[in-house]
């Protein structure tokens, strides 16, 4: 049972490999549905029995696979291997793989594969509503014990079968990591193309393997001669103890800098996904990266949630919002509906300690609606007054005349919470706040901070993008006007561009830092360039092309911050580059710093690279 046959989900694909399966049996990867002569699932069973698809156009390729987690997929490593046995490694799919089950399709993001057997994690984009998981069996099937299968590979008479098919099994033989099965019933049920890596459970409903190879007796596109119904599964059980461990390893990160210890040299710290517990609720975690004035120390882990703190319901920011002299960290929290069906939002913030963070405090929560989903969040010290506040650009939708528009809030900060949000400007004219990236610093220099919109202005009939910067100067009450203080006089892409703002020049005014996304080069290499805007107290200076990569640098990998690492009060440039993942499924990060030298910034310089948790 060596043969990988199916590659391709196609029917030509699939019929032109088939004829291997009269002398050999093969592993079953193409062609989504299951078990030849097993009946369909009757609705609601099996839900978490999931169709996978890898590959796109001629090299289309499908499995099964099963929930054994909100976001979180088991199946066959062979499903993403471009040949039978060879290795995938931890990380991104090497090719566009998607899932569907719970009545939606959406991207396999992550693999996080077993060392010793046929079985790969897989993390889903989003975690799927309304399926339970199935649990993965603590001891093995025994030989005589009947077990059942379901799968999306085809049947007997139909190629891609749109709903869950079962069989039924005899196990006949039992090794450290396989199942041997023999189709129960006359003529006796099978696995065909497009099951492996489904679910095989047992009496109790409990995952006990994954369907791999078969015989394929029967199956639509074989020899009709072949009679031989066996089939080999991938054991599970027992991997309850390492799926859990995957779960709980930390994803995705958000960064922002302060001087989290008060010692005049800025920090950076991360908010991480830290995935999800024993008790199956979300977990973050927050980790924390000290200057040294020359470099970085390891990230010390300076907090992580107790009970259910979800990552992907957190926008974060930093700022001295008690006004100790330490900055402190806030996040910006999605606290779903109310009983009238209202959004509700909430902002926790973390008090810096000096060393660590104390546990988050809720320092507001919205007394009516107010959507976090059309809520962009930054600080700053708006009022002048020592004590940072908390900014959110939103969202007000359309009006009746088809006019974006847009609201500025601010949330200030009185020491020990932030006082109800207060409107501080509205578009007049249409401005659409999904063109929009904010960003804060005190751009004319008179110690109160300003608001900085990164705006896209769309493109011209040459397809020449527009990308403009507007600036609302704060009077410590409230703020002027939207002011253009910048428009590209090229084609200046805003999807290509993530922003931030910091003193680069030293000279007492926040200037614009923008790391730009200049595509793959022939070579296949990513290439990005960090231009800075220099600001002169009223409007900003054309871009300076400060750093431009010579290897491959990837911009979607890169998390963008600024502040004076170093202490010599020119504001530097900060990067959390996510590198790749480790054998083990954890992220690995690189910490780079772009140091100012008034006039531009030296090339990026690693600090630290390594995976946190």
């Amino acid at each position: 049972m060596s043969d990988n046959l199916g590659r391709r989900a196609t029917r030509t694909g699939g019929a032109a490999l088939a004829s291997a399966v009269a002398t050999i049996a093969g592993l079953l990867t193409a062609g989504p549905a299951s078990a030849v002569t097993g009946a369909p699932a009757a609705d609601g069973q099996y839900a978490y029995t999931a169709r996978v698809n890898i590959g796109e156009g001629d090299s289309t390729r499908a499995c099964s696979a099963a929930l054994v987690a909100a976001q979180w997929l088991l199946t066959s490593t062979s499903c993403f291997a471009d040949a039978p046995g060879s290795p995938v490694p931890a990380g991104a799919p090497k090719h566009k793989a998607t899932a569907t089950l719970g009545g939606t399709t959406q991207d396999v993001t992550l693999l996080v594969p077993r060392a010793d057997r046929d079985a790969v994690l897989a993390k889903l984009a989003q975690p799927v509503a309304g399926v339970a998981p199935v649990e993965p069996a603590a001891a093995a099937a025994a030989q005589g014990d009947v077990v059942t299968s379901a799968g999306y590979g085809r049947t007997k008479t139909a190629w891609v079968p749109g709903a869950v098919h079962t069989g039924s099994f005899d196990t006949t033989a039992v090794d450290a990591t396989t199942l041997a099965l023999t189709g129960r019933g006359e003529p006796g049920d099978t696995l065909c193309k497009g099951d492996t890596g489904g679910p095989v459970v047992n009496a109790s409903g409990q995952l006990v393997g994954l369907g791999s190879r078969s015989w394929q007796a029967g199956c639509l596109g074989t020899d009709p001669a072949e009679k031989r119904n066996a089939a080999t599964a991938v054991r599970v059980d027992g991997l309850g103890d390492w799926i859990r461990q995957v779960l709980a390893l930390p994803g995705d990160a958000q960064v922002a800098s302060g001087d989290f210890n008060g010692d005049g040299k800025k920090d950076i710290t991360a908010l991480y996904d830290a995935g999800t517990g024993t008790d199956g609720k979300a977990r973050s975690s927050l980790y924390t990266w000290f200057s040294n004035g020359s470099s970085f120390h390891a990230p010390v882990r300076s907090w992580t949630s107790s009970g259910a703190f979800t990552w992907a319901a957190s926008k974060l920011t930093a700022g001295d919002y008690n006004g100790d002299g330490k900055d402190d960290v806030a996040v910006f929290y999605n606290g779903g509906k109310d009983a009238q069906g209202n959004n509700r939002s909430l902002l926790y913030t973390f008090d810096s300690t000096g060393t660590a963070f104390a546990s988050p405090r809720n320092t507001w929560t919205s007394a009516g609606a107010f959507s976090w989903g059309a809520s962009k969040v930054a600080s700053g010290d708006f009022t002048g007054d020592g004590k940072d506040d908390v900014a959110v650009l939103y969202d007000r939708g359309t009006d009746s005349d088809g006019k974006a528009t847009t609201s500025l809030f601010t949330f200030a900060g009185n020491g020990a919470a932030f006082d109800a949000p207060r409107s501080v400007w509205t578009s007049p004219g249409s401005f659409t706040w999904a063109a929009s990236r904010l960003t804060t610093g005190d751009y004319n220099g008179d110690r109160k901070a300003d608001i900085g919109i990164l705006y896209d202005g769309g493109t011209d009939g040459q397809g020449v993008h527009k990308t403009l910067l507007f600036t609302l100067n704060s009077t410590g009450t409230g703020f002027g006007p939207a002011r253009t203080a910048w428009t590209s006089g090229g084609s200046f892409s805003w999807g290509a561009s993530k922003v931030t703002s910091g003193d680069l020049t030293g000279d007492g005014k926040d200037d614009i830092a923008v790391l730009y996304d200049r595509g793959v080069n022939a070579d296949g290499k990513r290439t990005t360039t960090l231009f800075t805007f220099a600001g002169n107290g009223t409007d900003f200076a054309a871009p300076q092309a400060a750093w431009t990569s010579t290897g491959s640098f990837s911009w979607p990998v890169s998390r963008l911050t600024a502040g004076d690492y170093n202490g010599d009060g020119k504001a530097d440039v900060g990067i959390l580059y996510g590198g790749g993942t480790a054998a083990d499924g954890r992220p690995v990060d690189t910490l780079f710093s772009f140091l100012s030298t008034g006039s531009t910034v030296q090339p990026p310089a690693s600090r630290w690279t390594g995976s946190v948790g």
